[in-house]
């Protein structure tokens, strides 16, 4: 399993926890062109939100805007930044 699937279905376990039910994930292009497929796995309503850019919502349609709890922000940008962390060192090994 990819850590982003990771990530996300541990926010959606969050969700669940407090009650909520996650069908509904708001995601920036970005977002959308690295983890389409791990959100069509998940059964989620995929809605493209330009702003969101590396970010996307998982929430319950019912209550996101409306209680904090019913939803869910993750950022892409994180991951990104490891990745060319680990691969800048790969690359200075291999001077």
């Amino acid at each position: 399993m990819s850590e982003l699937l990771k990530l996300l279905k541990t926010a959606i376990k969050e969700i669940e926890e407090d009650g909520f039910q996650p069908r509904v994930a708001l995601v920036g292009p970005k977002f959308a062109e690295i983890a389409l497929e791990e959100l069509k796995s998940l059964g989620l309503e995929i809605y493209i939100v330009r702003e969101l850019n590396c970010d996307a919502i998982l929430g319950d349609p019912r209550f996101i805007g409306h209680l904090r709890k019913a939803s869910r922000r993750i950022s892409l940008e994180p991951l990104i930044e490891e990745k060319e962390f680990w691969k800048e060192i790969e690359e200075i090994r291999n001077l």
